[in-house]
């Protein structure tokens, strides 16, 4: 009943504000999947847009080679550790409620929004995948509000269409799956006109949630998601994973050692 309430438009006396912590300089937020689901639902009816990242070890790598990422990063309303970002957080001194992840959030989220009915905007993928996206979702979870879907394969001139038909589904959780780093660009870029009250990047989640590729198992959820990932994909993933990983755990050991140097 109170999930119902606080997206019925009852507005709290405070919404949840989760404490924020610090990974290579760049903010995170420590907070249970209980909390971050809660967290949109009183977001959803905000004006302007509230964006969510979703931060990892890749995503870290990126935006230390893109300052428009990084700059993205910080200015994120809500920012989600995956597996990487908990462990570097304990490492450094600084320990995280919980490990969220994209995926993750989204299968609490489901049931969730299948009960409030809230209207939500699938943006990314193929229209194959989208159909499967969305004859899967009406068959486990019928009380969800579809309120429109497009593929993600547009181009730069067809953007701003793009952005208007989500206006007009109404839609106020908007899930895009382009990948990163242009899924969290495209929610930036567009965030002053988009309509929606959260909008989240989900990179491949469209393609487990139609039941196409299988999610990683709950044994993995601790620090191996990234070997089952390159398990299934190891053409694509094992460069990314070497470099970004590498760098990434060099980086957290580095600021340890240099926390625990003496200072003259």
């Amino acid at each position: 009943m109170e999930e119902s309430l606080v997206y019925a438009g009852a507005h709290p006396a405070a919404n949840f504000v989760p404490p924020r912590a610090s990974i290579l300089q760049y903010p995170v937020d420590s907070l249970t999947i209980e909390e971050a689901v809660r967290w949109i639902g009183e977001h959803a009816q905000s004006q302007p847009l509230q964006q969510i990242a979703v931060l990892n070890a890749n995503k870290l790598w990126l935006a230390e080679h893109d300052p428009r990422l990084a700059e993205l990063i910080c200015q994120a309303e809500l920012v989600i550790p995956e597996w990487a970002v908990v462990w570097g957080c304990r490492m450094l001194g600084s320990p995280l409620r919980a490990h969220v992840g994209g995926i993750m959030l989204l299968k609490a989220l489901l049931p969730w929004l299948n009960r409030n009915h809230m209207p939500v905007f699938f943006l990314g993928a193929k229209a194959e995948v989208l159909d499967k996206l969305a004859e899967k979702l009406k068959q486990d979870y019928p009380g969800l509000q579809h309120a429109g879907a497009r593929s993600g394969y547009f181009s730069a001139e067809e953007e701003a269409a793009v952005v208007e038909e989500i206006n007009a589904s109404r839609a106020q959780l908007l899930l895009v799956a382009m990948g990163s780093p242009r899924q969290e660009f495209f929610i930036a870029r567009n965030r002053r006109k988009l309509r929606v009250g959260v909008a989240i990047g989900v990179g491949g989640s469209f393609d487990v949630l139609a039941g196409i590729k299988k999610d990683a198992p709950a044994w993995t959820r601790h620090g191996f998601e990234w070997l089952y990932r390159l398990a299934q994909d190891p053409r694509n993933l094992w460069k990314r994973y070497a470099i970004t990983n590498s760098w990434f755990v060099a980086k957290v050991v580095g600021e340890r050692i240099a926390r625990r140097e003496p200072k003259n």
